[in-house]
């Protein structure tokens, strides 16, 4: 086992990210497409009275659609197939380091020695810890690619036609650089010990007879175990929830910057009702990237959390020490 969640990712996905990393690539320079073929049609064609540059115009926009539209589907499907083995190989590592290879003589992991095997924890690493790991091996690389890119072309479009705006509503977004680690390290922490919680309690169920538990009161290790889980979820969700709370407010000020300054542009004479329009759109546009940024940072760092919290539980044998073994 690598030291490293994307160095696992790497040698079990590497020529299906190249794939997924290349149909990102691809839909990048066709995010600013629909904003200037949007302006076109307000100032040149509906301006100029001209119905056939309109439905010119119009068809481009619906072949730019479609074409973004199948690049995306293609993109989506590859990712979430590369989870699905990604999650495969992670549940067979799992099984190979905790019951194949044993090695004598000393202590296996925090969770085991060489004579018990916790099964609890194996089988909550079985379930659902590899499930959300693993399901973010599609993304790893071309979702945050795909999301930084998007706002430097998007911002790109923006500066070329319209630099000053452009700067205003973009300082709107930036205290959200600044929120969001504060907030993320906060979860990660609280995800960490929930995860440890969930552990227990599973080895809490393996451990005891099911005859011990029939028609009786609740123990209270379970009692106390379920309690903690709860008061570790509320505060995870109290902490994501100000912080997309505060993330949307920010999102919304862009429009709201461009509006208000660019309307009084255009009052004055000095930009055209089009540009206020493909800017409009193209801070809707940025809305969903930027929060796939927060989101791709939520999931970055979550899965080194987790990767790390599953290594804690084999031996250093099975951590990068003097190469794979294959199963």
């Amino acid at each position: 086992m690598p030291t490293s969640v994307y160095r696992y990712i790497y040698q079990k996905s590497f020529w299906q990210q190249i794939i997924v990393i290349s149909l990102t690539l691809t839909l990048l320079p066709l995010a600013p497409v629909p904003l200037e073929l949007q302006r076109r049609i307000l100032d040149d064609a509906v301006a100029g009275k001209d119905t056939d540059l309109l439905f010119k115009l119009a068809g481009f926009y619906l072949l730019a659609m479609f074409v973004t539209a199948g690049f995306k589907f293609a993109m989506r499907t590859q990712r979430e197939l590369i989870s699905a083995r990604v999650v495969r190989s992670l549940r067979q590592s799992v099984f190979f380091c905790m019951y194949i290879f044993v090695p004598k003589k000393q202590p296996v992991g925090k969770l085991q020695d060489v004579e018990h095997v916790d099964g609890g924890a194996v089988v909550s690493m079985l379930s659902s810890e590899v499930e959300k790991l693993g399901g973010f091996a599609g993304s790893a690389i071309s979702g945050p690619l795909l999301s930084v890119g998007t706002i430097v072309f998007v911002l790109g479009y923006m500066f070329w036609v319209e630099p000053l705006v452009a700067m205003i509503a973009l300082a709107l977004y930036s205290p959200q650089f600044f929120i969001v680690p504060f907030f993320q390290a906060r979860m990660n922490r609280l995800s960490q010990k929930k995860a440890l919680k969930l552990r227990k309690l599973g080895s809490f169920i393996i451990d005891n007879p099911e005859e011990d538990l029939h028609n009786s009161e609740p123990p209270s290790l379970f009692i106390s175990l379920t309690e903690d889980i709860l008061r570790l979820r509320i505060k995870f969700i109290m902490n994501k929830n100000v912080m997309k709370t505060i993330n949307n407010m920010l999102i919304a000020l862009g429009p709201f910057g461009v509006i208000s300054y660019g309307g009084y542009m255009a009052i004055q004479g000095q930009i055209e009702v089009g540009i206020i329009l493909a800017f409009v759109s193209g801070f809707e546009r940025l809305g969903a990237p930027v929060r796939d940024i927060v989101s791709s940072y939520s999931q970055i760092t979550d899965a080194r959390m987790r990767y790390a919290t599953l290594l804690d539980a084999f031996s250093e044998d099975h951590i990068e020490s003097g190469g794979m073994i294959r199963m």
